[in-house]
């Protein structure tokens, strides 16, 4: 199969030859890289000041080893499963959230075992609803793709 030409690096008045496959020269890619580098390390400490103190919770060894155990103790999606389908459980979810009721944090009767699709589908229902207060919600089932 033939390859491309060659192309001229994408940084302003550099005329040196991209690196194959890439859009720019070994320098400028090189500098590409130590820059996204930094933005992303500067991105992910911004995220972590802004996030709540309850948030640390989901680091400590007590709930680590209590979402594995009930994970395993439920391996499939409960949200999933209720509607017949058959999806393994990625994450363990509070039905009522932490912040809202920490001393439920590691009770069985308030942890449910979630897909990432409906753990993010119904994050967003708690979010939305409100604005923000967090409340158990009912969320509409996923309907399985045909085809």
């Amino acid at each position: 199969m033939p390859r491309a030409p060659a192309s001229v690096c994408s940084k302003p008045n550099c005329l040196r030859l991209a690196v194959a496959g890439g859009t720019r020269c070994a320098e400028h890619q090189a500098q590409h890289e130590e820059e996204r580098a930094a933005y992303l390390k500067q991105a992910h400490k911004d995220y972590n000041t802004r996030r709540p103190a309850s948030d640390g919770f989901y680091w400590t060894n007590r709930w680590k080893l209590k979402s594995e155990q009930y994970r395993a103790a439920h391996p499939l999606c409960e949200e999933c499963d209720r509607i017949g389908l058959v999806v393994e459980s990625t994450m363990v979810d509070h039905v009522i959230p932490y912040r809202e009721r920490p001393d439920l944090g590691l009770e069985d009767s308030n942890l449910r075992a979630l897909c990432w699709q409906c753990h993010n589908r119904i994050g967003k229902k708690v979010r939305e609803k409100d604005c923000g207060k967090a409340e158990v919600v009912a969320v509409a089932p996923r309907v399985p793709r045909i085809g």
